[in-house]
């Protein structure tokens, strides 16, 4: 009597067939891709042509477009302050990259567009009371024209950053007004970086993209925006006193090159200006408001001991050094025959007014924007 035949379980390749012919036709295009492109690079390294390179691009200082934030005031910076700050301010972005509100009209009367770093971006001010939106908002009661004003700036950028923003994202909106503010980050930057060009730091315009690094943040932001978001908090808020751009000058003896940063400073407002007029739009520049006075109370004094002060760089010279650039601003402005509205003479230079050294609380951004509407009421026409 024949014995029955063991029954042989079928393997998954056998249950899917189909399945298993994608698969090996799948395997084998990438094996022919991956060969062929072996093939080509060792030709083409043969006949002198290497494309295994990495791209560069000029970084545009704006944050993401359409990004959204809720931020509360950072606690590296309460030692510098002697404002409370008890909530979150929202940081809205919309899709052209401008600090919302800022498109109100489709078919606007007139624009007015706003260039600066922190001081002019106002993060820690109420939405509703940051001065570029406010004095639009001002503007518009007075005149009863249908008025967008846009706040254009970002933490820690200077002019050239300004410039870059100017050409590539500020021209195509046509507005008829462009405010710049600017003054101690390119002070900073000139003074630690010595040029506005310095390609070793990450405040150089151009950026290199590393492949290998690009993927990697590239799977991260597709995947887990908020889990690298969450992650890049931690990190800062584990860091005490906070990211300092500067930090692997402190402590060197530094040497001010006065002549050559009142050079730089003053060719960048030059080109700012002559882009606008270039363009028939209406520079203005401003001065920045500040608390930078002849004997510094404590809250300037805590941050020019944590951030400023070093061999070659005191109080004293620091003041000088800011108070000159602040006077470049007004030269070029007499210069060229535009309107400089001279914030740091106009605002009171305290704590009702600023939170720290240099940037608007509530209170002084609403200050801030009644000065700036009544100065640029008589330039906009009829």
């Amino acid at each position: 009597m024949s014995q029955p035949m063991a029954f042989q379980k079928e393997s998954w390749f056998q249950r899917n067939p189909k399945k298993t012919l994608a698969l090996i036709t799948g395997m084998a295009l990438i094996l022919i891709v991956f060969a062929a492109e072996k093939i080509l690079q060792f030709y083409n390294h043969r006949h002198g042509v290497f494309l295994e390179t990495e791209s560069r691009y000029i970084k545009l200082a704006e944050y993401r477009p359409l990004t959204r934030f809720m931020l509360p005031f950072d606690r590296n910076h309460l030692a510098f302050t002697d404002n409370v700050f008890t909530k979150k301010y929202p940081l809205n972005i919309d899709k052209d990259g401008f600090i919302m509100p800022s498109r109100k009209y489709d078919r606007p009367d007139l624009s007015i567009v706003f260039l600066g770093g922190s001081t002019t971006e106002c993060m820690y001010v109420d939405e509703e009371n940051r001065f570029p939106y406010l004095a639009g908002v001002i503007l518009e009661r007075e005149t009863g024209r249908k008025i967008n004003s846009y706040n254009g700036a970002m933490a820690g950028t200077n002019t050239l950053n300004a410039i870059d923003t100017l050409v590539n994202k500020v021209l195509p909106l046509k507005p008829q007004v462009v405010v710049f503010m600017e003054n101690i980050n390119d002070m900073s930057t000139l003074i630690y970086d010595g040029t506005y060009w310095n390609q070793k730091t990450w405040r150089s315009p151009i950026h290199t993209v590393e492949k290998r690094k690009a993927m990697r943040q590239l799977f991260m932001e597709i995947w887990f925006p908020n889990l690298q978001g969450a992650y890049l908090n931690l990190t800062r808020s584990l860091l005490r006193g906070g990211v300092d751009q500067f930090g692997h000058y402190r402590g060197k003896d530094l040497r001010l090159d006065k002549t050559k940063i009142h050079r730089e400073f003053d060719m960048n407002l030059q080109t700012i200006v002559d882009i606008c007029k270039i363009r028939q739009i209406t520079p203005v520049l401003m001065t920045q408001g500040n608390r930078i006075t002849e004997k510094p109370d404590r809250v300037v004094a805590e941050y020019l001991n944590r951030w400023g002060e070093q061999p070659g760089l005191n109080y004293r010279q620091f003041k000088e050094l800011y108070d000159s650039c602040t006077a470049i601003i007004r030269e070029v402005g007499r210069r060229n025959r535009v309107l400089v509205i001279d914030l740091a003479a106009e605002v009171p230079p305290d704590k009702n007014h600023f939170y720290d050294m240099v940037h608007f609380n509530d209170h002084g951004s609403r200050y801030a924007a009644g000065v700036i509407a009544a100065k640029l009421k008589p330039i906009l026409g009829p």
